[in-house]
């Protein structure tokens, strides 16, 4: 299973980032190797292409600090779920989702995208 993490730095010590569009990290971790990966955010396009090449990739899980209604719409109709952990590291949000400490979201945090790029 892999799992991302959108962060503020590059490491597991680092605050799961307040906006998933504008994180300047993403961790993925793969439960099977129990390594992590560290990815710059990339932006997004008005197709969140990005994203799509994500869940591509096999990446069906997102921890985040708050999401819009496109990306929220976007990984959900792909199958992938998205979890919140505000003021939470990335390790330890990583702990709780691993222990089935955090709830899926059903919707958007965001009432609208926090802006266009």
């Amino acid at each position: 299973m892999k799992i991302l993490l959108a962060t503020e730095s590059n490491s597991l010590e680092s605050k799961i980032a307040k906006r998933f569009g504008e994180a300047p990290y993403y961790l993925i971790y793969d439960s099977e190797t129990k390594k992590t990966e560290t990815r710059i955010n990339p932006g997004h396009d008005d197709h969140h292409s990005a994203l799509i090449d994500l869940v591509k990739e096999g990446i069906l899980y997102y921890i985040i600090g708050n999401t819009g209604p496109n990306a929220y719409d976007v990984l959900n109709n792909l199958g992938a779920k998205l979890y919140l952990a505000r003021g939470f590291s990335a390790g330890e949000a990583l702990h709780s989702f691993l222990n089935n400490e955090l709830e899926p979201l059903t919707k958007a945090t965001l009432k609208r995208p926090i802006r266009e790029q």
